[in-house]
């Protein structure tokens, strides 16, 4: 499972590229993650495809620009790094943010991309696929403080890669979800600093770059340009969230070749290192089209 560094865009991509003489999926990481995430998933597909793990960047150990961090340009990172790889296409399989990116992919190089699976990315935050109830300018007051609040309090600097996991230990274990594969993926993401402490990768200027363009998503833009076939991964709490149901129903309706498959007890985006063999399953099922 050859690492390597690919340059894209003037930055350089982090991946792990398990070699098959098969078709290839690339897998997209949610926000905050990175390339470990999938380290559980891995073994469901291994013997039938070529797997490329990516840190997108801004990740894990990709390169950290203040900037680019719209789901256009990290899919742009995406597109110029698959024939870097002897890549023509692949299928995509993406969570929250990742899920993004696939579908930027998807709409705007869809030469490049046999299927899209999305853990994520089934609503906007508001407008006529959103799950925003309040008016808009109440929406917008929300956004700014948000924003506001990215940009004014300093990133956490850890004295260890121990200190950094175990506040991230704190954070999960109360959820139950706290496990060795969680562990790894926080210490892979430690960013050492200039004079010897720790934060993690995702900074909180990052953050803001990207919280900036994701509120303003339409993601009916994109999906009225997927030709490909389209597999949407909720959780059965989207279905019990009214706003969150009718977002997914009608961007579905935008796309002509999608499915949708529900994951009994998914936990998104941690359903993947906790219990991903249900979703692997449906994947699996999917991708037999």
């Amino acid at each position: 499972m050859p690492d390597q560094r690919i340059q894209v865009n003037e930055i350089e991509l982090q991946i792990r590229d398990y070699p098959h003489p098969g078709e290839a999926i690339v897998f997209l990481h949610f926000s905050g993650a990175n390339l470990m995430m999938w380290q559980r998933a891995i073994p469901c597909f291994q013997e039938r495809y070529r797997l490329v793990l990516v840190d997108l960047r801004g990740h894990g150990k990709s390169d950290r620009p203040e900037s680019g961090y719209h789901m256009d340009e990290m899919a742009a990172d995406i597109a110029s790094m698959l024939p870097q790889l002897g890549l023509e296409r692949c299928h995509v399989i993406g969570s929250s943010l990742g899920a993004e990116v696939g579908l930027s992919l998807a709409a705007n190089y869809p030469e490049k991309v046999l299927s899209l699976v999305c853990d994520g990315a089934l609503s906007n935050e508001s407008g006529a696929y959103g799950t925003w109830e309040g008016t808009q300018a109440e929406f917008e007051a929300h956004v700014a403080g948000m924003l506001e609040r990215l940009r004014s309090v300093p990133d956490t600097v850890y004295p260890s890669v121990d200190a950094l996991v175990e506040r991230s230990r704190k954070d999960l274990e109360g959820t139950g979800w706290w496990n060795c594969d969680i562990e790894a993926m926080e210490r892979y993401d430690a960013h050492e600093t200039a004079d010897g402490g720790y934060t993690k990768s995702f900074q909180r200027k990052m953050m803001a770059s990207y919280f900036e363009a994701y509120f303003q998503y339409r993601l009916e833009d994109y999906y009225a340009r997927v030709q490909c076939p389209l597999l949407l991964l909720p959780g059965a709490d989207v279905f019990e969230n009214p706003p969150e149901k009718a977002a997914m129903e009608g961007l579905k309706a935008l796309a002509p070749h999608t499915e949708v498959a529900v994951v009994p007890g998914w936990e998104h985006p941690y359903g993947w290192l906790i219990d991903p063999e249900p979703a692997c399953q449906a994947i699996l099922d999917f991708l037999s089209f």
